[in-house]
């Protein structure tokens, strides 16, 4: 018989082998995005029904938000417009319940992980809600209702954000602040007043497109279309704003100069092209062990915790001098950066219509790198005082049951899965092109560029509509 076992030992382990045999089965769990590989190559490959299938088979009862986010953009691309509309209208209910119901789960989160907690959105994933509301009330030939989305999409990011900000700790989430406006989806609503003659509405919308693109540009790598300059004078001079605009020329010089402004085509319609690209950055796991020292007095853990994460960038150092009793292990989210290879398109109308560069309006991979920087520290910091609280209440129970402190030990590291949830179907960003042409009906030519300005691919849409003095908002998504 082994020597570490003694005569008759295993009997003191019977009474809990059904618990021990339950602990066991929940080991190797996989994270969200692990469960959901298969989702992004179905979509990427149009098999859309196989992606809803995903998304049922795979959501957890906790995971429920997501689950109305997913089914309603892949029913998006689908063409479902009407059954698009309803899921994200439910994911909007849910999702202002889960933001304003204090979460009760929380101390469950302490002992078992994250995932153990109803997924609350990120500001930038509840703010694209509108946007895709809005093309599918267009494409249902319901622009009054895609108004109204659009005029909620900035406001819908205001109100997460300052949400998110609540639960990070003061400075972390300076960069998190400053995008609360969103340029993007600011311009399109601004562009949805302007095609129903709405000018004072369209004027103001973007005033504020302007300001957040000249605010956000470097941090979130953005290129200002052309197109807002002149949107910008048409309207504003239409309105007699003369002196808010020279206004707007001091405040916004990088849209309003004159050669970054375009032309307005009496007797012509305009098309909006929106090109949407990639997957947007999603989260994996990683493993963080830190130390626990002898002899140290850990009734603090809200302190232990930050000094351990302060401690992560040089754990050396953070050791040094000390005698470590135990190295715990946690698991933790990381946001996994994977540019795609497509940096936007050249876009023309017909045979023989100029070529149009897309300008990148929209990024919502440097959106997700601002909010998850913002709320690392406190994950962490959860992270951290879910691993001590496992190993203390662990070891406390090995003074007095060996089989019970073992029992423990084996639940912490079963139940060891790190947060990786997020909306993975949406795009890493958005690409727009305005094109006035007179009336008829066009194929619009999309040549997709490489990162360096080099054809990939090519791609047609039929069949685009274009009427005097009227808009036409068409996106597509490629990978």
């Amino acid at each position: 018989m082994p020597k570490f076992l003694r005569p008759n030992a295993w009997k003191r382990w019977v009474p809990v082998l059904p618990v021990l045999s339950v602990l066991l089965s929940l080991g190797g769990c996989a994270t969200y995005s692990a469960k959901f590989a298969d989702l992004r190559p179905q979509v990427a490959e149009g098999r859309f029904d196989a992606a809803l299938a995903t998304v049922e088979e795979e959501s957890g009862r906790h995971d429920q938000l997501l689950a109305h986010l997913e089914r309603g953009l892949i029913l998006h691309f689908a063409g479902r417009h009407t059954e698009s509309n309803t899921e994200f209208h439910s994911a909007e209910r849910l999702a202002a319940d889960l933001y304003t119901k204090s979460i009760s789960q929380g101390a469950i989160s302490l002992f078992t992980n994250d995932n153990a907690i109803d997924y609350r959105a990120r500001p930038f994933e509840m703010a694209m809600v509108p946007y895709y509301k809005a093309l599918n009330y267009l494409y249902l030939h319901q622009p009054r209702e895609a108004q109204v989305e659009a005029r909620r999409a900035s406001e819908l990011l205001s109100q997460y954000v300052d949400a998110t900000l609540e639960g990070v700790r003061e400075g972390d989430g300076d960069k998190l602040r400053q995008v609360r406006n969103n340029a993007f989806l600011l311009y399109f609503a601004g562009m949805l007043y302007d095609s129903e003659g709405e000018v004072n509405d369209a004027f103001i919308a973007y005033r504020n497109a302007a300001r957040a693109f000249q605010a956000n540009r470097g941090l979130l790598a953005l290129q200002i279309p052309p197109e807002l300059g002149a949107d910008l004078e048409r309207t504003g001079q239409r309105l007699g704003f003369a002196s808010e605009l020279a206004e707007l020329r001091r405040q916004c010089p990088d849209v309003l100069s004159g050669d970054r402004q375009g032309a307005w085509s009496a007797g012509r319609g305009e098309v909006v092209f929106l090109l949407e690209t990639g997957f947007v950055a999603q989260k994996t796991q990683v493993r963080l062990d830190f130390p626990i020292f002898e002899k140290a007095a850990y009734g603090d853990e809200d302190y232990w915790a930050w000094e351990i994460y302060a401690g992560l960038g040089n754990m050396q150092a953070f050791v040094s001098g000390r005698k470590v009793e135990y190295w715990v292990s946690v698991a933790a989210p990381q946001l996994e950066d994977a540019p795609g290879p497509i940096g936007g398109a050249r876009v023309s109308a017909g045979l023989s219509g100029d070529k149009v560069l897309t300008s990148h309006v929209a990024n919502l991979d440097r959106q997700a790198r601002v909010t998850f920087e913002a709320e690392k520290p406190s994950i962490f910091f959860k992270t951290i005082v879910r691993g001590l609280t496992k190993y203390l209440a662990t070891r406390s129970l090995k003074k007095e049951s060996a089989v019970a402190g073992a029992l423990a030990n084996i639940f912490g590291a079963v139940t060891e899965t790190a947060d990786t949830r997020s909306w993975l179907t949406l795009p890493a960003g958005v690409h727009m092109a305005r094109l006035s042409l007179p009336p008829g009906v066009y194929q619009l030519n999309v040549e997709i560029l490489d990162r360096q300005g080099r054809p990939l691919m090519s791609q047609q849409l039929p069949e685009v509509e274009v009427e005097a003095g009227r808009w036409t908002f068409v996106n597509q998504r490629v990978f």
